[in-house]
């Protein structure tokens, strides 16, 4: 063994961690020049700034993982829950139903503890413009599970630990939070709560499609569907809600996700993915299926 062999004589995971960081802002750097020099004289719309920078993060955050995993790891990429693993399509309805009940739990409770208003303002906006919304969410939530869960995440498991790596990952995506607008620390620290709950997701299945639906379903129903701001972010939507009551328990301007309504709403959910998780693992056991028991 070395620094930078293990015992199997392969490149420990830190380097390879190190190695997928470089890989990711190298190219990083690379697009969001590319992309600031084709449309820096031009007056950019909230929606295309969103979209150009769906597309700034999808290319590294794929480019990277893919030269990451092909000329180092060399693991296939099913290993790390990427494409059509086993049961994608239970994990992503399974997914879906859960982001559902939270979307439930979060609007039940603005009507327990304020006053709502909900109006329809789908047709104030072009169906294009709602289209590219949708578009935008469906792959900002991707961008994010691609960079936060899947294989970066299982890099800092294979050398840190389930729980350090969940933490550690999650304390940043909460981080990158903190410059949205109206972002506060309690929405702050949800975010983070809400970065474990998908990380539990991906490592209770090791399938990218459970957290990938949770986020997707969160994020399109509360912002696209409901019109809530999303993490501070008010973007086109079908209806339009509004909240007033306490800021601490409903968010305030940085939306549902700012409160102590959040909090629970996520860290139930979290509990919920905990427990389908170990059901999971009790079935596999029973079925005397060890490959199963592992992916769970």
């Amino acid at each position: 063994m070395s620094i930078f062999l293990n015992a199997n004589h392969e490149l420990r995971s830190g380097w390879k961690y190190a190695a997928y960081f470089a890989f990711f802002f190298i190219i990083l750097f690379a697009v969001g020049t590319a992309v600031s020099m084709a449309v820096s004289t031009r007056n950019l719309s909230q929606l295309a700034i969103l979209a150009l920078n769906d597309i700034v993060l999808f290319v590294p955050a794929v480019a990277a993982m893919w030269l990451t995993i092909t000329f180092i790891d060399h693991r296939p990429f099913r290993a790390f829950g990427i494409g059509l693993v086993p049961r994608w399509r239970r994990d992503f309805v399974f997914g879906l139903g859960i982001a559902a009940g939270m979307l439930t739990v979060a609007i039940a409770g603005c009507y327990a503890f304020g006053y709502v208003t909900m109006h329809w303002t789908g047709g104030q906006v072009s169906p294009g413009v709602l289209l590219a919304t949708f578009s935008v969410l469906v792959v900002a939530a991707l961008n994010e599970e691609l960079i936060f869960r899947g294989f970066p995440l299982q890099l800092l498991i294979d050398g840190l630990g389930e729980w350090p790596a969940m933490i550690g990952l999650s304390i940043l995506f909460g981080a990158l939070h903190l410059n949205n607008p109206n972002a506060t620390i309690l929405g702050t620290l949800n975010t983070i709560v809400a970065g474990i709950l998908l990380s539990l997701a991906y490592v209770r299945t090791r399938s990218l499609w459970l957290p990938y639906a949770i986020h997707v379903g969160w994020n399109v129903g509360l912002g696209f569907v409901f019109g809530f701001p999303l993490s501070g972010v008010d973007i086109a939507s079908l209806w339009t809600t509004g909240t007033a009551g306490s800021e601490t328990i409903l968010g305030g301007g940085y939306g549902p996700e700012g409160g102590l309504l959040g909090t629970f709403t996520f860290a139930a959910a979290a509990v919920m993915v905990q427990r389908h998780g170990s059901n999971n693992r009790i079935k596999a056991r029973s079925s005397g299926n060890p490959g199963r028991d592992h992916r769970n």
